[in-house]
């Protein structure tokens, strides 16, 4: 008798002796909910007739009406809904339902003024394991303000608030206890900011704050990372009046919020291409791009990109540099040999092959001696395997309905070492959408 046979036929005997408390048909039965959540669903079904509408956040990863989160750290969860009132003077409530035995009843109720709730974080600050609750009220088109409350005892106290366009949390100290990153828009007698809070033991708020680089209009992204000697940064992504998007990378000194990269010899250099900070090369460290025109062989210019990683005094160091293909979604690390020589265009004019050929140049303003010494394929359709065999091509990628190949030629005399097959399959990365390094 085989496996299978054997154990349904134990099991059979079971069900036949009552060796199971529960019916075989019960055995099919979907999970139904305790009877505590029925009362939860009541308890806000009372909220809704009153006159209260579901009004949850916009934005951040917590965005659901009714939300779960152990507030006072004692193990059980309490329930926080988010309501609109429309005819009150303070429209918007975030309740707080806490488990009582097989019932909910409600707790705390903080009100807010404003069009909606913009994000909501639970966080514990002080390590004392009871979480602040980080309100961000959407106050108007742009306009947004964030509170924090304590709720110690569910009596929700606020012991900051600040207006804001971008906000995160981030450790900036070797605490481990989080902070509240602020990003506040350009005034008109003064550039934007970035105020850093943290809670202290005793319940005390203190926050430092340090200006942002002149001419940035918004804040399009904000990453916690570390820098080379070890200390926590904020790597701030803005966007100029004049367009282009710069980095200011900002650390915790003592008490004081610094922006180290407002030295005069190493100030932040725009660029066009929306590519962002990130841990490049994957050594706990997050670098910062700056791009690089490359040698032009048209009206086109192509870029490479230098990452670049900061100590905590602002010295910066080249860590690589890489070209990034946004078309087909990859990126190639680039030798330092190459550079001060390297040229790149595209080539697709075959049906489904994407073509980008790498060479050396000579020459001066436009160069008419081109050496190519490697090209990279996107091989797509219903004949991409076959393309990808074609004599002196290697594969380096099959992803989905697609191929990446390369072929390697020989540069000529006086240029720089062809690589090998090796080199390129090591250096060959693909991108993704949902990367920090890429739009």
């Amino acid at each position: 008798m085989s496996k299978i046979k054997y154990f349904l036929a134990v099991l059979a005997l079971l069900l036949l002796s009552g060796c199971f408390k529960t019916s075989a048909d019960e055995l099919y039965y979907l999970p139904r909910a305790s009877e505590e959540y029925f009362k939860l669903q009541t308890r806000i079904d009372e909220t809704l007739a009153s006159g209260a509408e579901y009004s949850p956040p916009t934005g951040g990863e917590n965005r659901q009406s009714v939300q779960l989160a152990d507030i006072d750290g004692d193990g059980v969860k309490e329930a926080v809904a988010f309501f609109v009132f429309q005819s009150e003077d303070n429209p918007l409530r975030i309740h707080i339902f806490r488990s009582d035995g097989d019932d909910y009843v409600l707790a705390d109720v903080i009100e807010g003024v404003g069009a909606g709730i913009e994000s909501i974080r639970y966080i514990d600050m002080d390590g004392d394991g009871v979480l602040e609750l980080l309100v961000g009220w959407q106050m108007g088109v742009a306009l947004k303000h964030m509170s924090l409350y304590s709720e110690r005892g569910f009596q929700h106290i606020k012991i900051a608030d600040a207006e804001y366009t971008s906000l995160a949390i981030a450790q900036l100290a070797e605490s481990n206890r989080p902070n509240i990153i602020v990003a506040r828009p350009r005034a008109a007698d003064a550039p934007s900011a970035v105020e850093a809070f943290a809670l202290m033991d005793d319940g005390e708020v203190v926050s430092a704050e340090t200006y942002l680089s002149d001419g940035i209009e918004s804040i399009v992204r904000i990453t916690p990372g570390r820098l080379s000697d070890g200390g926590y940064a904020l790597f701030i992504e803005g966007r100029l009046t004049e367009g282009g998007l710069i980095t200011d990378v900002v650390c915790l000194s003592g008490s004081a919020l610094l922006n180290i990269t407002h030295s005069p010899a190493e100030a932040p250099v725009a660029r066009a291409v929306s590519v962002y900070s990130s841990d490049i090369n994957r050594d706990g460290v997050t670098e910062t791009p700056i791009l690089v025109p490359l040698l032009q062989q048209s009206e086109t210019t192509y870029y490479a990109i230098d990452w670049y990683a900061y100590t905590s005094g602002g010295e910066r160091d080249l860590v690589l540099s890489t070209y990034h293909n946004y078309s087909d979604w990859w990126y190639l690390v680039l030798s330092d040999e190459w550079r001060g020589k390297l040229t790149v265009r595209r080539e697709d004019t075959v049906n489904g092959e994407r073509t980008l050929v790498f060479s050396f140049a000579d020459g001066d303003e436009f160069y008419t001696e081109i050496h190519d010494f490697l090209k990279i394929y996107t091989l797509s359709g219903d004949n991409r395997e076959e393309r990808a065999r074609l004599p002196g091509r290697f594969r380096l990628l099959e992803e989905g309905d697609k191929i990446f190949a390369a072929e390697l030629y020989d540069p000529g005399p006086g240029q720089p070492a062809a690589p090998g097959e090796t080199e390129i399959r090591d250096s060959f990365k693909r991108l993704y959408s949902d990367w920090l390094a890429g739009g």
